[in-house]
C-alpha cells in the first residue's frame, strides 16, 4: 500500500473514531456520576412514566409501552391486572426487577 493511501486511511479511521466519541458523549453525559441533586433520578423517572402513560391513567399498559418493553416491565406487575402503575415501578427497582439501582424512580 502506498503512503498517501496508508495516510488517507488513518485519516479516514481517525475522523470515524472522533465521530464515534462524538455520538457517545451525549450518552455518558446522561450517566449517573453520583452528583445529582436528591430526588433527580426520581424526578427524572416519573416524568419518563408520564411520557408513556398515553392515556394518563397513571398506568402503563402493553398497548402503551409496546411489545418489547412490555416484556422488560410486566415484573413490576404485581397485582397482576395487565397495567403497571408508578408505584408499582418504584418498587420492583428497590426490588432489583428492573434496572440499576441509580435507574430506580425515588417520588
Amino acid at each position: 500500500m502506498n503512503s498517501k493511501r496508508k495516510l488517507g486511511l488513518g485519516i479516514l479511521v481517525a475522523l470515524s473514531l472522533g465521530a464515534a466519541v462524538a455520538v457517545a458523549a451525549p450518552a455518558a453525559e446522561r450517566q449517573c456520576d453520583g452528583k445529582q441533586a436528591a430526588g433527580e433520578h426520581g424526578k427524572r423517572g416519573e416524568e419518563r412514566f408520564k411520557q408513556a402513560d398515553k392515556n394518563g391513567d397513571g398506568f402503563l399498559t402493553q398497548a402503551e409501552v409496546g411489545d418489547e418493553r412490555w416484556a422488560h416491565i410486566k415484573v413490576a406487575d404485581t397485582n397482576n391486572d395487565a397495567k403497571v402503575s408508578f408505584d408499582e415501578m418504584k418498587q420492583a427497582f428497590k426490588d432489583g426487577k428492573l434496572g440499576h439501582h441509580h435507574d430506580a424512580p425515588k417520588s
